[in-house]
């Protein structure tokens, strides 16, 4: 059977089975679209019914909140200010508001005016003695700022619909004074106006009574569900349904809104037409399909066909296809001839390719090889098949972990090539040379792994200058902890002395041993001052060696901060009288007590203060400032003076450096203080900073942490 005949049969099989198929469909789906739209028409309808009782409650919370955020309704709770009633709630009160009850509880939950009346017949009536209950119980007691109470609850006259708000002050603060109570029932006055707003008819049954079947039935789905629920009533009529919650989620009642069927039937009717047409057009258009696949299809194909054998018979690529047309067959047509003069070319580009990758490869000192799953070699380049004893590297590391294997020269690899996960190990040669081996798996598309791409690098001169940079560092690690002892055993062997000069020098100054005349007087004097200056600078050395050595320590205490700066003013006045300077202190108020070492925090400041006296300007100004943020303490010391250019910002808080050496000769120091405060912020777990700029002054600061701060 040729292909003609085949296609004849095929055509009108597959449009008799499309047209059945059609029809099925469209019978199954477009009945059960217009079904489901149904149901969705419905829902929607009846949500908005849900939506508009909801819309009732939030008008009615609106009005909650305009009486309960009120700071009279606040004040009448407690007082039960006559003045009050007579201005806001006399008798047509709940008739503006559109409300049956209104009803104000204390604090303790006890109900302290109530007010209740019935909108229908316009005359007051007693609160329902329900709606007293559950207050007396406290579920309708508002504890929190923040909560309130809405829902349906069921009463003997009917189901009222209950808002509650807390009683604030206007501005939300202070504790609640009570709750205020607003409620309406759903009654059948209601139902009608909501009727009359929705054209739709509606029912609501509680669940205290008995309801009809499709009720019941309808309750069931929409609870399991939470949400709506629909039922078929008959072929003319269709129901949504929906669940009415008191005000602890607890379903109390259920409303039906009854609708017509005109959309489904609609429907059916649209399914009629839509049979005939497509027994219609399936006919039509196969026969009409037959014709039109002869002529511009198979006809073309059958020649396509016959030129494919005649390649295949005589093996001769450089035959041509010759089909007329402007349509995909032509440009396949001239897709195979361009396909077979192509494949020549492809060949001898892929041998090409094939010979460039390897002439790269074989041209790196780098180790390359690619092993099959089983570990096998399936290639290696050039510098491998040089180093032949590499290629070794993973039987001899299976054979080390076997318990008899001998000791060998490879360190284990920590897992298995085809892990996940690349993995390194290092081999060293018979040649004493090391290489670093690394086993990538290869994968395809579905994580498969096909393949094991090894490489390998020497790494010989790297390791060695690995291990001269480890034992360079150990000897500078050895170095400073022998100048640090140093410098801390020196400190102390020079203090000794020192204080010796010091005390006898200021004996002899003040004439304890005799007078002394004038130049013997300038000589001891400056004995003094030089030894003290000497111990100063032996105690900083002291300090900063003791830091490295990690033997600071701190003595707490709790001081009050303007003690330290009484104590720094009158330190450093007559360095900074000499030079015509003013020291402004000044503390922010209420500054509590801090809790550090109090002799370390004089230290820091003293040693900042000094700094900037020693490059300030004559006749300026230090200003020293202490403010309390985030829970720190911020003292900040700034000056007008000399300024530290950007470019030697880095070399500050670094021990033993100045600024420069003109500035070491010109102001004198070690470099040590601004390392030591830094050093001592850190340890209170504080930090230091600074601003600055050539000739326009410097402001040196610091923050430690005040007690109770949370971190």
């Amino acid at each position: 059977m040729d292909v003609s005949k085949k296609l004849l049969i095929v055509t009108f099989t597959m449009f008799a089975l499309l047209t059945m198929l059609l029809i099925v469909a469209a019978h199954t789906i477009l009945l059960s679209s217009f079904s489901d739209l149904e149901t969705r028409d419905t829902i929607k309808n009846t949500g908005k019914i849900e939506q508009a009782i909801a819309w009732e409650a939030l008008s009615i919370d609106r009005t909650a909140r305009d009486w309960a955020f009120w700071d009279d309704t606040y004040k009448f709770v407690n007082t039960l200010s006559p003045e009050y009633i007579e201005s806001n709630l006399d008798d047509s009160t709940l008739y503006d508001l559109d409300l049956n009850v209104m009803l104000f509880v204390n604090e303790s939950g006890v109900l302290v005016y109530p007010m209740s009346v019935d909108l229908v017949n316009m005359t007051n009536v007693p609160v329902p003695e329900g709606l007293l209950e559950q207050i007396d119980s406290g579920i309708l007691t508002i504890r929190g700022n923040t909560d309130c109470i809405q829902g349906v609850i069921l009463l003997n006259e009917g189901p009222m619909l209950i808002v509650g708000r807390p009683i604030l002050s206007s501005f939300g603060e202070g504790p609640s004074a009570g709750t205020l109570i607003l409620g309406k029932y759903i009654d059948s006055s209601y139902i009608s106006s909501l009727e009359e707003r929705t054209q739709t008819s509606l029912s609501i049954y509680t669940l205290n009574e008995e309801m009809p079947s499709d009720f019941q039935d309808a309750f069931d789905e929409a609870a399991s569900e939470e949400g709506s629920a629909v039922k078929i009533l008959g072929d003319d009529r269709v129901a949504g349904y929906f669940i009415l919650r008191n005000t602890t989620g607890e379903p109390v009642a259920l409303m039906r809104a009854d609708y017509p069927r005109d959309l489904y039937a609609q429907g059916k009717k649209t399914l009629i037409y839509i049979y005939g047409f497509l027994l219609l057009s399936g006919l039509v258009i196969g026969t009409a399909t037959k014709f039109s696949l002869d002529r511009l299809l198979v006809s073309r194909l059958i020649a396509i066909d016959s030129f494919f054998e005649n390649v295949k018979r005589e093996k001769d690529i450089s035959k041509r296809l010759e089909v007329e047309g402007e349509d995909e067959i032509h440009r396949l047509s001239k897709g195979i001839n361009e396909m077979l003069s192509s494949i020549r070319l492809a060949e001898q580009e892929l041998k090409a390719r094939e010979y460039e990758k390897k002439f790269i490869l074989d041209s790196l000192e780098e180790i390359v090889v690619l092993r099959d799953p089983n570990f096998n070699i399936r290639w290696a380049n050039r510098a491998a098949l040089n180093n032949k004893d590499l290629l070794m590297v993973e039987a001899k590391t299976r054979a080390a972990e076997s318990p008899q294997a001998p000791e060998t020269n490879i360190i284990p690899k920590p897992r298995h090539p085809l892990a996940p996960d690349c993995t390194d190990q290092e081999f060293t040669s018979s040649e004493g040379k090391t290489w670093l081996l690394r086993s990538k798996p290869v994968r395809d598309e579905i994580g498969n792994t096909i393949a094991v791409l090894e490489t390998g690098v020497e790494i010989t001169e790297r390791k060695n200058y690995e291990i001269e940079l480890f034992c360079a560092k150990q000897e500078a690690e050895v170095a400073n902890r022998t100048k640090s002892e140093f410098l801390a055993n020196m400190s102390h062997e020079l203090r000794t002395p020192l204080n010796s000069i010091i005390g006898f020098s200021d004996l002899l100054y003040e004439k304890i041993y005799g007078n002394l005349n004038e130049k013997q007087l300038k000589a001891v004097g400056n004995i003094s001052n030089s030894g003290k200056h000497l111990l100063n600078l032996i105690n900083e050395i002291l300090d900063l060696s003791k830091v490295e050595a990690g033997s600071f320590e701190l003595h707490y205490s709790t001081f009050w901060l303007a003690e330290v700066f009484a104590e720094v003013r009158d330190m450093l006045f007559p360095f900074a009288a000499s030079k015509g300077l003013k020291i402004e202190l000044e503390i922010e108020s209420n500054l509590p007590r801090v809790y550090a070492d109090k002799e370390r925090i004089l230290q820091v400041l003293s040693n900042l203060v000094t700094n900037a006296v020693k490059f300030s300007n004559e006749n300026g100004c230090i200003r020293v400032k202490a403010v309390k943020v985030d829970g720190f303490l911020k003292i900040t010391v700034a000056d007008d003076g000399i300024g530290i250019a950007a470019a030697d910002h880095e070399k500050l808080f670094k021990p033993f450096s100045q600024i420069d050496s003109f500035s070491s000769k010109k102001y004198q120091g070690t470099g040590l203080g601004l390392a030591l405060v830094k050093e001592i912020v850190q340890l209170h777990g504080g930090t230091v900073w600074f601003e600055s700029e050539a000739g326009k002054g410097s402001i040196f600061g610091f923050s430690i942490p005040l007690p109770g701060r949370s971190e």
